[in-house]
């Protein structure tokens, strides 16, 4: 690709998309933002400058590393001189996201607030980027890799109009693969434990973390308690100050809530839906991680194989798709998946970016108060009936948006868990001669012992 060719790290072409990629989100994260998160991260902010730490009030429902880095953030804004974080309007009581809160965050607390989760997603750029480059040895695909996911509709659309730090989960994880292929073992479990303690998702590669250890047969020992201490020592460390004060249970709350699934008057199966989703999703990750454990590679190629499993890997944690957020994870993957493994994955990777940033848009109803009450851009009855486009007559938009968006992710998904099947030469004639091949030797045995 012309684009890219050039062996300098900062070509034309990639400068070009670092540039256009920070303009569309500071401007998206300015004037369009989701009102629910972003409101959130402020009342955090206001309780920890408040003296109430993390969880004394209610408000912040997250293990406590993100809240940590909004407190490293309070500090920043606070010597940036941003001293107005969010106005109250009462003529916005009518929008039920203002039920709660009542307020929305100003534009330049927006702004800045963009600009710090548009570093996260240039360090996971740069991660994608250095990974496809390490095992390639191709800067033009490094960068094509780079540009995926820095120009990614979906990523940008997370970052800037939902104010979400998924992408910060995402770097932690593509580190601790890093991290493990480079032997810096110890390393590698902090951060392990820093992705699993933003999301919930990478807890799920445990398995296949253990097993490309347990595959360096002379060393295996050594490495796997240095990754066992690294992951302990960064958990403890991160979880003291929660236990110290008692609000132990506040911060898991987050994982605990979403267990149990619907209210007791619904089914069995709709009440613990996730829990068997998850339960399903427990057992294919070990499936995976026994079928790589079992896999003859030579020590040239196993890191490699070990970057395919990964993929697979995280292929698996989301059969349950869930909020376009959390999809982040996913996209790394896809991308290098396309990049070095099998340029069909291109294929799910662009519907995936369409489809999540479908479900991120349904929001829009809201994200554009900012505009109206700030700006003055639109009208506050152009607003009003926005607004009751996407949720007036029974949410009607807002709901078609919803069944789009999650339907081409659920799509995007399938797809490539086909295409890691159809890799393993798995379908329907491969199933159909093993079970005949299975038949035959029954029938020898059979014939023998006659």
């Amino acid at each position: 690709m012309r684009f890219f060719d050039d062996e300098r790290f900062l070509c034309k072409g990639l400068f070009i998309v670092i540039i256009a990629g920070i303009i569309i989100r500071l401007v998206l994260g300015y004037y369009v933002t989701f009102v629910n998160d972003i409101t959130a991260w402020v009342f955090t902010i206001t309780n920890i400058d408040g003296g109430n730490g993390l969880y004394g009030v209610a408000g912040y429902y997250y293990p406590p590393v993100w809240g940590y880095y909004l407190a490293v953030f309070a500090e920043i804004i606070e010597h940036l001189g941003v001293d107005s974080l969010g106005d109250f309007f009462t003529e916005l009581l009518f929008m039920e996201e203002m039920e709660e809160e009542g307020s929305i965050t100003t534009p330049t607390f927006n702004l800045v607030f963009t600009i710090f989760l548009t570093i996260l997603d240039l360090l996971a750029s740069l991660m994608i980027y250095w990974i496809v480059d390490y095992f390639t040895d191709d800067k033009v695909k490094a960068k094509m890799g780079f540009a995926l996911f820095f120009l990614g509709i979906n990523v940008i659309a997370v970052s800037s109009m939902g104010a979400m730090f998924d992408s910060f989960s995402a770097l932690m994880t593509l580190l601790c693969f890093c991290m493990l292929i480079k032997k810096y073992d110890f390393l590698a479990g902090v951060m392990f434990a820093m992705a699993v303690l933003l999301k919930l998702f990478p807890v799920f590669l445990i398995f296949l973390l253990v097993c490309y250890i347990l595959k360096d047969k002379d060393n295996w020992k050594p490495r796997l308690l240095k990754a066992v201490l690294g992951a302990g020592i960064a958990t403890a460390v991160i979880m003291l100050p929660v236990i110290l004060n008692g609000t132990l249970l506040d911060s898991i709350s987050f994982l605990t809530d979403r267990a149990g699934g619907s209210d007791e008057s619904t089914g069995f199966i709709s009440k613990y839906h996730d829990v068997l989703v998850y339960s399903f999703i427990f057992i294919l990750s070990i499936v995976a991680a026994v079928v790589f454990m079992r896999q003859k590679t030579d020590a040239e190629n196993l890191d490699r194989q070990f970057l395919w499993f990964m993929v697979i890997a995280v292929i698996i944690i989301f059969q349950n798709t869930g909020a376009p957020q959390y999809l982040i994870l996913l996209m790394p993957f896809l991308i290098i998946g396309a990049l070095m493994f099998d340029r069909r994955m291109y294929i799910p990777l662009a519907i995936l970016m369409i489809g999540c940033t479908i479900a991120q848009i349904l929001h829009l109803g809201s994200e554009m108060v900012s505009v109206t009450m700030y700006d003055h851009l639109i009208s506050f009855d152009s607003f009003v009936s926005l607004y009751d486009a996407f949720y007036g007559n029974g949410n009607f938009v807002y709901n078609l948006l919803m069944v789009i968006g999650n339907g081409l992710e659920e799509l995007a998904v399938l797809i490539a868990a086909v295409i890691v099947l159809d890799h393993f030469g798995i379908n329907y004639g491969y199933l159909k001669r093993l079970v005949s091949e299975h038949r035959d030797k029954d029938n020898s045995a059979l014939t023998d012992s006659d």
